[in-house]
């Protein structure tokens, strides 16, 4: 029998939970503190962090699917309570109700979620995606660096846009056309060539890391398990991950870390950051200001310049 502040312990943790055996409940948990661990050791590795908070939400969507497997496998009147006989559910039968409630209302939805994502960017153009961004024909040097940046990371050329603002700024999303690419008049305008590159080069990162499918199964999976508080922490450490591994990529792209270094600094001390909206609907070069608060911070999607900045000058170029 599992101790009930063990029980407690896990509930705090990761909400409520369903897996019928104690030994399975205990073989998930140990898992899942493994991941985590890895996740919080591992800053110099991007993807190393990445890939353990995936399997962390991985395996609390494999919690939630087992809730219901149980519910569609045994009548809900005669579930036992912690401690009867072979099958084991944590909580009376009101609680194990509960639970399987919130799977099922999660994972449909998750799928309402995830099919937005995917569907709704490209049924429409770049203007009206963003109405409130002026959008004109790249001029041809910057078509150019697109086409060899994507060149050498080996992935399709986006279509490129640029923004009619002097905010230095530079967005990937899907649009009707497909992958687009907008660089904004400001980015162009304060970078040199090779920093500018070097800011191109973190948003086709993006692409060839596959981040679209990555954040689309992250922001699911948030939906899915709203009930368990770990997943709330999870996601946006997951978002902050791949930015840490788009840097790293980008730096792989274009040779040195120098320029990308050089261009987050101008950028910094320009104090200019591209708005919220346009955050939360596409991937930006340019990010938020760190919270103050420690504790908001760990919701952040986005890691501070500071924080990219001072991970790029620690960067092992040999690994």
């Amino acid at each position: 029998m599992i101790p009930g502040a063990v029980i407690f312990a896990a509930f705090l943790l990761i909400g409520p939970f369903g897996i019928r055996h104690a030994v399975e409940t205990l073989v998930l948990f140990g898992f899942m503190g493994c991941a985590l661990a890895v996740a919080l050791v591992s800053n110099r590795s991007s993807y190393q962090q990445s890939t353990a908070l995936l399997f962390v939400l991985a395996a609390l969507f494999y919690e939630s699917l087992q809730s219901i497997t149980s519910w569609l496998n045994i009548e809900l009147s005669k579930v036992p309570i912690l401690g009867e006989g072979e099958a084991l559910h944590f909580g009376p039968h009101l609680f194990f109700t509960l639970n399987v409630g919130l799977a099922v209302v999660g994972l449909a939805a998750a799928v309402i979620v995830a099919t937005h994502l995917e569907v709704r960017n490209s049924r429409f153009p770049l203007t009206k995606l963003f109405p409130e961004i002026k959008f004109a024909t790249a001029p041809t040097e910057l078509v150019d660096s697109v086409v060899q940046i994507a060149g050498t990371a080996g992935i399709a050329t986006p279509h490129v846009s640029l923004i009619d603002s002097g905010e230095p700024t530079a967005l990937m999303t899907r649009s009707r056309r497909g992958l687009e690419l907008a660089v904004s008049v400001g980015l162009v305008e304060s970078l040199s060539l090779d920093e500018l590159e070097a800011c191109i080069a973190h948003e086709i990162s993006h692409l060839k890391n596959g981040d679209f499918a990555v954040r689309t199964f992250a922001t699911s999976a948030r939906v899915a398990l709203f009930a368990h508080p770990l997943s709330h922490l999870v996601e946006p450490a997951l978002y902050r991950a791949r930015e840490f591994l788009a840097d790293r990529t980008a730096v792989r792209l274009v040779g040195g870390r120098g320029p990308l270094i050089s261009a987050l600094t101008k950028i910094r001390e320009s104090q200019v950051y591209v708005t919220s909206q346009q955050v939360s609907v596409a991937t930006a070069c340019l990010f938020h200001p760190a919270s103050k608060s420690r504790f908001v911070r760990l919701f952040d999607k986005h890691p501070s310049l500071d924080a990219r900045i001072n991970a790029l000058k620690e960067l092992n170029l040999n690994d």
